[in-house]
């Protein structure tokens, strides 16, 4: 991908066919992701030299990012990360760093926590009619409340309406993965046009095997990545592993012929890296791990 290019789209400076572009060679390989946040770093750091522009100039006022992603804080006007066809709004997209998380008052002040690995699509302004935005990862919504106005989050999944409520919705594309969990108001599962599931206050909603399975929320410290946190609770070394790939966007290949079958209960801060995540692990399962430094890849032994 040409450089110049990927700047001129960091600057909110290109076109629609080159958003498009952009977007097709994103989607081409997982090499082509790292190299887009790669580049989007050394263009924050130019952008944190006190000869540039300041950053806050560039971005919406409704944002209000932690100071951990300050710096590779990504906000970019545009469609095609998301296949938007309304061309007659204008739209920002967030895409949350590895290892980060970002929170944002969205104009009609619904509060949003966006986690690691996230993009986040939202009209600069709400339709009369209701307020609908965009996710692909993990993000909790606390909506302020209009009956008249009901908040739609699209995912690949399914989407998810509201007129106010508090809720987690995690749908990565990447995992196929959906999961709603609701802890005030209610919500309503649609999918294909067609209302799923209504959901009740403490109750969660889990879509597997085309299947969807409702169930009381037990454990509330999974939705501790608010606070920086990845929590576990009584959970297999799959499944870790399986949020570690999705918070650090890292590949994690498992070479032994069966894993542990302990299960694991703990905490880990998000700011500690997946290093440090693994050799804690390793205190009460065992297993190797190796990283390979080219690829990035990491091997579990």
């Amino acid at each position: 991908m040409n450089k110049e290019l990927l700047y001129r789209f960091f600057e909110g400076n290109a076109s629609i066919n080159e958003e498009k572009q952009i977007k097709q060679w994103l989607d081409a390989s997982e090499a082509n992701h790292h190299l887009f946040f790669r580049e989007r770093k050394v263009y924050d750091a130019l952008l944190l030299t006190p000869r540039e522009t300041p950053l806050k100039q560039k971005l919406s006022p409704w944002i209000a990012s932690t100071a951990a992603a300050v710096a590779l804080l990504l906000i970019v006007s545009g469609l095609y990360l998301f296949n938007i066809k309304d061309s007659t709004k204008q739209y920002n997209t967030i895409l949350v760093p590895p290892g980060q998380r970002i929170n944002l008052i969205l104009a009609d002040n619904s509060n949003v926590w966006l986690n690691a690995n996230t993009e986040f699509c939202y009209p600069a302004a709400f339709s009369k009619k209701n307020r609908t935005v965009y996710l692909n990862g993990e993000a909790y919504f606390d909506v302020s409340k209009n009956k008249k106005r009901p908040f739609i989050v699209k995912t690949g999944q399914g989407d998810i309406q509201v007129t106010g409520t508090s809720f987690n919705v995690e749908a990565y594309s990447r995992f196929n993965s959906f999961e709603t969990s609701l802890f005030e108001g209610g919500v309503d599962i649609i999918k294909n046009d067609t209302k799923r599931i209504s959901l009740k206050p403490n109750e969660k909603a889990v879509l597997s095997n085309n299947e969807w399975i409702v169930s009381k929320i037990e454990n509330t410290d999974e939705y501790l990545w608010r606070k920086g946190l990845i929590a576990f609770n009584d959970k297999r070394l799959e499944e870790i592993l399986l949020s570690l790939e999705k918070y650090f966007d890292i590949q994690i290949q498992v070479d032994a012929k069966k894993l542990p079958q302990h299960t694991y209960t703990g905490k880990f801060r998000q700011s500690d890296g997946v290093d440090y995540a693994l050799r804690v692990l390793q205190r009460s399962i065992r297993f190797t791990y190796e990283r390979d430094e080219e690829t990035g890849i990491i091997y579990i032994k």
